[in-house]
C-alpha cells in the first residue's frame, strides 16, 4: 500500500513538472533554463494587464511616427527628436516586434524608413550626429526647432549605438544597413585611444570646442555603447568615485568637482537600470571587478529608494523627466551637488517642488527587483497613462498630481522593461549572438577609407591569434 502511494505521488509530481515546464508554450522550461529560479528580476510571459501596458506605450509611437522619415517625435506631437531618442526608437521597435505589437511586415516597413533616414542623416562639420533633429525633414535644429548645428554628445551617440547593435542582434538580416550608419561618422574627436569620451559644442564663431563627457553612472553606460562596437572604453568604465552616506548606505558619486567640470555630480536611476536590462551589468570591456562594482552600485541605487519608502513613507523612483512648461527638462536625483534628493533644472536652478515618481524609473526598478517596494511603485504608477496617447512622465511627490507630459523616452522604457521580462533577462547579454558583419570587414580592410575616421582596431579571431603566436 505504501509503495503504491509513493508511486502515485511520483507520477503526480512528474505530471505537474511536465505541465509547469510546457505550459504557455514552454514558459516554465524557459524560466528554468534562463535562471528564473535565482534572479531578483521579474521574468516570464506578460499578464493581460502587462500586455495592455505595452499596447498603451506603442500607441505613442503609432501617433508620433512621421511617415516620410520614419522618425518619431521626442514628445507628443512636437516634431523634434534627440540622438538619445533615436536609440530609444530602435529599441522600442525591436521590443514591439518581440511583444507581438507589430508583425514582420510592419516591422520591415518601419525599420526600412528609419534605416534610409539614418543613412542620409545630415551630420555636423565633425561628421557626427547633431544633438537634435526635426522629425519631419531630418534637418539639424536647435531647441526651438530652428535650423542650427548645436554640437554632439558621446552620451547621446552611445545610446544610438546601443540601439543599432540591439536591432542587429535580434534582426541580423538588417545588420549591414545598420552598420553602414556608423561608418559615415568620424570618431577622431569623440573618443581617444584610452577610452575617454568627449562632447562637442558649437560656438558662435562656428568652431567646435570639445570637453570630456561622462559622470559616474552615465559614463559607464556610455562606455558600453562604444565598447559594443570595439572602441576603447577603459577610462569611461572607471570614472573617479567617492562615497556619500544616505540612510546608512554608502553610495558612490562622481569625485570630480562640478564647479570645475560644469556638470552636476549626480546619482540617478536610469543608467543603472539600463545597464541591468541590456547587459545584466556585464558591460562590454568591463573586468570582473568592474562588473561586481556596477552590480553593487545598482543594488544601492535600488535599496536607498526602498529605504526612503520604508522609513519616511515616501514612494521614490528618481530619474530625469520632461515638463510641458519651463524649465522643460529636470534631473531628479538621489544625490546631486552635495545634497540628497536634489532636483535640478537644466537652467541650473533647484526645483524641489517638481520632484516626482518617474514612470521610466518605476518600470526599470519594477522589472529588475521583484519586491514589495516595486509592487507598491507599480500599483501607484499603472494608471498614470492616457490609453490613446501613451504613458505620462510621472506623479509629483509633493501633491500627487500627474506630470501629463508624454514623451518618446518614457514610452520606450515601458516597452524595453516588458521586453526584458519576456526575454528572461538582458537584451544584449552574453548569450545574445553578435556575428561579425560589414562593419568588422571594413575595419579589417587596411585600404578602407573608413579607417581615416578613427575606427577601432579589428578584433582577431581565435585562428588569427594562434597564427600570431
Amino acid at each position: 500500500m505504501l509503495k503504491t502511494v509513493i508511486r502515485l505521488l511520483l507520477v503526480a509530481i512528474l505530471v505537474f513538472g511536465a505541465w509547469f515546464l510546457l505550459r504557455q508554450d514552454g514558459a516554465g522550461w524557459r524560466w528554468l533554463v534562463n535562471g528564473g529560479w535565482h534572479t531578483t528580476a521579474r521574468v516570464g510571459a506578460l499578464s493581460p494587464e502587462e500586455q495592455r501596458w505595452a499596447s498603451v506605450a506603442w500607441r505613442y509611437f503609432d501617433n508620433n511616427t512621421q511617415p516620410q522619415t520614419g522618425l518619431v517625435n521626442g514628445s507628443d506631437k512636437r516634431p523634434v527628436v534627440s540622438v538619445w531618442q533615436l536609440g530609444d526608437t530602435l529599441i522600442a521597435l525591436t521590443a514591439a516586434r518581440q511583444l507581438g505589437l507589430v508583425d514582420d511586415v510592419t516591422f520591415d516597413q518601419r525599420i526600412t524608413r528609419l534605416l534610409g533616414t539614418l543613412n542620409r542623416l545630415m551630420l555636423t562639420g565633425d561628421s557626427l550626429p547633431n544633438l537634435l533633429y526635426n522629425t519631419q525633414s531630418g534637418a539639424m535644429i536647435d531647441y526651438s526647432n530652428q535650423p542650427r548645428v548645436l554640437g554632439w554628445s558621446s552620451r547621446e551617440i552611445a545610446r544610438l549605438m546601443v540601439g543599432l547593435r540591439l536591432v542587429a542582434a535580434w534582426h541580423p538580416e538588417y545588420a549591414e544597413y545598420l552598420e553602414r550608419i556608423l561608418l559615415r561618422w568620424n570618431f577622431c574627436r569623440i573618443v581617444d585611444k584610452q577610452g575617454q569620451l568627449f562632447a562637442g559644442e558649437m560656438q558662435q564663431n562656428q568652431q567646435t570646442i570639445t570637453r570630456p563627457e561622462g559622470r559616474l553612472g552615465d559614463s559607464e553606460y556610455s562606455a558600453a555603447g562604444f565598447g559594443e562596437w570595439g572602441f576603447a572604453n577603459q577610462l569611461s568604465l572607471a570614472p573617479p568615485a567617492q562615497p556619500v552616506i544616505i540612510y546608512d548606505l554608502s553610495l558612490d558619486v562622481d569625485a570630480r568637482d562640478p564647479r570645475t567640470t560644469w556638470t552636476p555630480s549626480t546619482i540617478t536611476t536610469l543608467p543603472y537600470v539600463l545597464s541591468g536590462m541590456e547587459y545584466g551589468w556585464e558591460l562590454p570591456g568591463a573586468s570582473r571587478d568592474t562588473v561586481r562594482t556596477l552590480r553593487h552600485r545598482a543594488s544601492d541605487v535600488y535599496r536607498v529608494q526602498e529605504r526612503r519608502w520604508q522609513q519616511d513613507k515616501v514612494l521614490t523612483a528618481r530619474s530625469d523627466f520632461n515638463l510641458a512648461e519651463a524649465p522643460w527638462h529636470v534631473n531628479d536625483t538621489i544625490f546631486a551637488n552635495g545634497y540628497a534628493w536634489n532636483t535640478l533644472g537644466d537652467d541650473g536652478k533647484y526645483y524641489p517642488r517638481l520632484a516626482q515618481v518617474s514612470t521610466r524609473a518605476v518600470f526599470g526598478l519594477w522589472v529588475l527587483w521583484d519586491t514589495p517596494f516595486t509592487d507598491a511603485l507599480m500599483k501607484m504608477t499603472r494608471l498614470q497613462q492616457d490609453s490613446e496617447r501613451g504613458w505620462y512622465e510621472g506623479r509629483v511627490e509633493s501633491t500627487g498630481d500627474y506630470n501629463r507630459a508624454i514623451t518618446l523616452s518614457t514610452n520606450a522604457m515601458v516597452l524595453e522593461a516588458l521586453f526584458y521580462k519576456v526575454n528572461y533577462g538582458p537584451l544584449l547579454g552574453a548569450k545574445t549572438p553578435r556575428q561579425p558583419g560589414y562593419f568588422s570587414r571594413q575595419i579589417a580592410d587596411p585600404f578602407s577609407p573608413a579607417l581615416q575616421r578613427c575606427l577601432p582596431e579589428p578584433r582577431l579571431t581565435s585562428a588569427e591569434r594562434r597564427k600570431e603566436k
